[in-house]
C-alpha cells in the first residue's frame, strides 16, 4: 500500500515496546518455561564423521531410574526434516554423517539421569570413508554420502537435477555473451583470484531450546526458539504425517538469532519422546552443543576471474563458488538467491558474466543461515577481488569503484536491472566524509568496500481490533528475534491512526490464533509486516471514522481521526476526544480489520530498489605479530526512510560489529570433521574493547520497498565490513589475506611469505 507522506512522528526516537520486560527480567524465554511433569531430553551423538550402524543396544539405558523413554533411529524410522530438502534424520537411521549427529534420545526426570542413561547406550559402528572439503566431495572417487537421496521429500515440487550425487544444489547464471572466452582472450587485463571463507557460528547468547507436549485433545503444543513458527508447524506435519492444524507452535522471546534460529533440530525427536512418555519434554542445548552440532555459516572456496578494458571498465566476469555445506541441506534452502555466488559484483555494471554455485555435502556439521547467508561470503570475495584489480591496474580503489558502479538502468552481475541505484552517491559521500588519499603513519592502512542488499520479501498479514479502554490491538504471528519488528509495527500503527502511542498494543500469538507469517529473516519483516500493518491500520482508521460519524451524527465524508480526536474537516464542530467515542463503538459488536501484503505483487513498482552502503576503515598492523588493530571506521548507508531512528542506528552499529567479528576473529575450526572450538573461550566474539570509533552517514530517501520507503539496515551493513578490513590490511603492509577471518596468525604467515594451508589456489577456469 502506498502512503503519500512520511509521518513526522517517525522522526522521534522510541524505546523498544518490549524493552522494559527484558531489562527487568520479566521477559520469558523458552528455557524459562517449566510445565508440570516435564521431562528433560538429552541426546547421544556420533563420535565419527561417517559410519554405518552395526548394532545399537539401549536396554541398560531404559533401566536407569527416572528414565521414561529411550529412542533410536530404529524406533522412529527414516523420518527426515528440513526447510526445503528433507534430508536430515530425526535420529540417525542407518548411518551417521557427521561428528555430533544425534543417534539416540533419552527423556528423564533429571538431566543427571538422562546423562547416565546416555552413557549406557552401546553403539557399534562400521567406519566409512569421509570427505571434509566440498571440492574433494565432487571427485569421481569420492564416497557417496546420500545413496538414498532419491527418497528425500522436496517441498517445492520436483527437485532440480544435480550433476553429482554429493551436490545438494547447483545453480549457473549467465548474462550477456554466451561464450566468454573471446572476451577474456582479447581483454586488456585479466585478474584471477581464489578466496576462502571459514565456518562461523551466529554467536547468539540464548541456545536453541524447546518444550513439546501433547494435550488431552491430541493437540501437539510446541514452545520453541524458532523464529518462523508457521514454517516449523508445516515441517512437523511433514515429518510426522499429522495435519498441520494438530500442531500449535509458539515462539517465546528469542535471545538472539542472526539466522541460526530458523532451524529446529530437537523439536522433532522431542515430539516422539513426548508421544512415548506421555509427558512434556524439554530440551535446552548447551553451548558446546550449539557450536558443535547446530547450523553455522558455511565454509566456502571461491574462484573469481574478471576481464577489464584499457580504461579499467569491467568487460566480463566468471565465478565458481563451492559452499562446503556439511552433512545435510536441512538448515536452509538449496543453492539459489539465498545462497549463491551471483552477488559478488552486484554493485557493479557487469555486461557479461557466468557464475556457478555448488552447495556440497561433506562429513561436517550441517551449515545453516547466518545474517545474509551467502552474501557475506560473496561480499568478501567480490570486494577483495575488486580491490586487487584496482591496485593491479595502478588505479585508486575508490576511483575504480566509481568508474564501474551501477547507475540507473544498469544491471549488476546477477542481471537485475537497477531502477534507482545509489552506489555512486554512497561512494561520493564516503569520499567527502573521509580523509581518503591523505597519507597515513607507517603500518596504517585504509580499506574501502561497496555493497548492495535487496530487501527480503514474502507474505504477511495482521489483524487489528478495537479493545475496551479505547485501545487498538495489532495481532501478528512473527516473533521478534531482536530486530525490533514489534516497535516498527507500533510506530506505524500510531502514525497511520494518528492516536496516542499508549493506545496501540502489539500482540504476538501462536499459530492457532495469529494470521500466517513466514517469520523473521532476510531483512523482510519491516517490509512485509510493516506494509501489512499500514493496510490494516488504514482500514481500521476508515472504520473508526465511519462509526464516529454514525454516533456523532456527522457527515461520513467529513470525519477525520487526527491528534487522538475526531474532528470535522470543515471545523464546524468541536473536536471529540477518542476516549469519548471508542468504547461506545464496541456496543454494536466487534470492530476488527485486517491487512496483508505480498511482495510478489509489488516487485516491479518504480523505485522499489534495495540499498547500498560503503565503508572506509583504518587499521594499524603490527609487523612483528601480525595483530590487526581497528583504528577508525566510516559508514555511508542508503537507508530509505527510517522508521525508528534509535533502533535503526542500533542496527547499523550492530551490523558493523557483527561484520568486524566475521572479518577479524570468528572461526569455527574443524579438524578431521570435528569442531574444535567448543566454547566461547575458544570461539572469539568481538567485545566493546575491540570496536573502533564508527561514524555513520545516512542517505535518506523514500525509494525503498518498505513502509514509507524504508530499506534494509542490519544485513545491508554487516556484509561489507570484512572486505574493507582485508583491503585495509593490504594497504597497510602490502600482503593480501584471502581467507576469512583475517587473524594475526594469517597476517604473520603472509608477511613471511608463507601461504595459509587451506589456500590451494588451483584455477578451475
Amino acid at each position: 500500500m502506498v502512503v503519500d507522506r512520511v509521518p513526522t512522528i517517525l522522526a522521534e526516537p522510541e524505546w523498544r515496546v518490549e524493552g522494559h520486560l527484558k531489562v527487568t527480567g520479566a521477559a520469558r524465554y523458552t528455557s524459562d518455561l517449566h510445565l508440570p511433569g516435564t521431562l528433560h531430553a538429552r541426546f547421544l551423538t556420533s563420535p565419527l564423521p561417517h559410519a554405518r550402524f552395526r548394532s545399537i543396544d539401549a536396554s541398560a539405558a531404559r533401566a536407569v531410574p527416572g528414565v521414561h523413554a529411550v529412542l533410536t533411529g530404529g524406533d522412529i524410522g527414516p523420518r527426515r526434516f528440513g526447510k526445503v530438502l528433507y534430508d536430515q534424520p530425526v535420529l540417525a537411521h542407518d548411518r551417521v554423517r557427521f561428528i555430533g549427529e544425534r543417534v539416540a534420545a533419552v527423556a528423564a526426570e533429571s538431566l543427571e539421569a538422562a546423562e547416565e542413561a546416555l552413557g549406557l547406550i552401546e553403539v557399534a559402528y562400521e567406519e566409512l570413508p569421509a570427505v571434509f572439503d566440498g571440492e574433494d566431495a565432487l571427485r569421481t572417487d569420492a564416497p557417496m554420502l546420500h545413496p538414498d537421496a532419491a527418497d528425500y521429500y522436496y517441498a517445492m515440487g520436483d527437485r532440480p537435477p544435480v550433476p553429482h550425487p554429493n551436490l545438494q544444489g547447483y545453480r549457473v547464471h549467465q548474462k550477456g555473451a554466451a561464450d566468454l572466452a573471446p572476451l577474456f582472450a582479447h581483454a586488456h587485463r585479466v585478474f584471477e583470484h581464489v578466496y576462502y571463507q571459514a565456518r562461523q557460528h551466529q554467536g547468539y547468547i540464548e541456545p536453541h531450546a524447546c518444550i513439546v507436549w501433547i494435550d488431552e485433545q491430541g493437540i501437539v503444543r510446541v514452545y520453541s526458539t524458532n523464529k518462523a513458527p508457521f514454517a516449523l508447524r508445516q515441517s512437523l506435519a511433514v515429518v510426522t504425517g499429522l495435519p498441520a492444524q494438530q500442531f500449535v507452535v509458539e515462539s517465546m522471546f528469542i535471545g538472539g538469532d542472526f539466522g541460526g534460529k530458523g532451524l529446529s533440530i530437537d523439536e522433532y525427536p522431542c515430539y516422539y519422546l513426548a508421544k512415548a512418555a506421555n509427558r512434556p519434554i524439554k530440551s535446552v542445548m548447551t553451548y558446546t552443543d550449539e557450536l558443535g552440532t547446530a547450523n553455522p555459516r558455511h565454509g566456502a572456496t571461491c574462484y573469481l576471474r574478471t576481464a577489464v578494458d584499457e580504461r579499467g571498465r569491467i568487460v566480463a566476469h566468471e565465478s565458481r563458488v563451492y559452499f562446503h555445506d556439511g552433512a545435510y541441506a536441512a538448515g536452509r534452502p538449496l543453492a539459489g538467491p539465498i545462497l549463491d555466488g551471483w552477488s559478488a559484483l552486484d554493485a557493479y555494471n557487469v555486461p557479461n558474466a557466468r557464475m556457478e554455485t555448488f552447495v556440497v555435502y561433506t562429513n561436517t556439521v550441517t551449515g545453516g543461515q547466518m545474517r545474509a547467508p551467502g552474501a557475506s561470503t560473496t561480499a568478501f570475495i567480490g570486494e577483495s577481488h575488486v580491490d586487487e584489480i584496482a591496485r593491479g591496474l595502478g588505479m585508486d580503489p575508490l576511483a575504480f569503484r566509481l568508474l564501474n558502479a551501477v547507475r540507473p538502468g544498469d544491471t549488476g552481475a546477477s542481471g537485475d536491472r537497477m531502477r534507482n541505484p545509489r552506489a555512486v552517491e554512497v561512494l561520493e559521500a564516503l569520499r567527502r566524509e573521509t580523509d581518503w588519499g591523505k597519507p597515513l603513519p607507517p603500518h596504517h592502512g585504509r580499506g574501502v568496500s561497496l555493497r548492495s542488499r535487496d530487501v527480503g520479501g514474502g507474505k504477511a498479514a495482521v489483524t487489528l481490533r478495537l479493545l475496551e479502554g479505547s485501545a487498538v490491538e495489532v495481532l501478528h504471528g512473527a516473533p521478534d528475534q531482536g530486530g525490533g519488528s514489534a516497535t516498527v509495527m507500533h510506530r506505524i500503527t500510531t502514525a497511520v491512526l494518528d492516536v496516542r502511542p499508549d493506545r496501540v498494543h502489539i500482540r504476538y500469538a501462536a499459530t492457532d490464533e495469529a494470521p500466517p507469517n513466514p517469520g523473521a529473516g532476510g531483512s523482510r519483516l519491516t517490509r512485509i509486516l510493516g506494509q501489512a500493518t499500514i493496510e490494516g491500520a488504514t482500514h481500521m482508521k476508515r472504520r473508526l471514522q465511519q462509526l464516529a460519524a454514525e454516533m456523532l451524527g456527522w457527515p461520513a465524508d467529513g470525519v477525520r481521526l487526527q491528534g487522538d480526536q475526531f474532528v470535522l474537516a470543515d471545523g464546524s464542530a468541536a473536536p471529540v476526544p477518542f476516549d469519548n467515542v471508542a468504547d461506545r463503538m464496541l456496543r454494536g459488536g466487534a470492530v476488527e480489520t485486517g491487512g496483508s501484503y505480498d511482495s510478489a505483487e509489488h516487485e516491479h513498482e518504480d523505485g522499489a530498489d534495495g540499498g547500498f552502503c560503503a565503508y572506509m576503515v583504518e587499521v594499524e598492523v603490527d609487523p612483528a605479530s601480525g595483530a590487526v588493530r581497528p583504528v577508525d571506521a566510516v559508514l555511508v548507508a542508503d537507508v530509505g526512510t527510517v522508521i525508528n531512528p534509535l533502533a535503526h542506528q542500533g542496527q547499523l552499529e550492530g551490523g558493523f560489529v557483527f561484520g568486524m567479528g566475521n572479518g577479524l576473529m570468528e572461526e569455527l575450526r574443524i579438524e578431521d570433521g570435528k569442531v574444535t572450538t567448543l566454547s566461547l573461550g575458544d570461539y572469539k566474539l568481538p567485545t566493546v574493547a575491540d570496536v573502533p570509533p564508527l561514524r555513520t552517514v545516512l542517505l535518506v530517501t523514500d525509494t525503498g520497498p518498505g513502509p514509507f520507503g524504508a530499506k534494509a539496515a542490519g544485513e545491508l551493513t554487516n556484509n561489507a565490513v570484512a572486505p574493507a578490513y582485508a583491503n585495509a590490511v593490504a594497504d597497510a603492509v602490502g600482503v593480501r589475506i584471502r581467507t576469512l577471518p583475517i587473524t594475526a596468525e594469517r597476517v604473520f604467515e603472509a608477511l613471511r611469505g608463507r601461504p595459509a594451508p587451506s589456500e590451494r589456489g588451483q584455477s578451475p577456469f
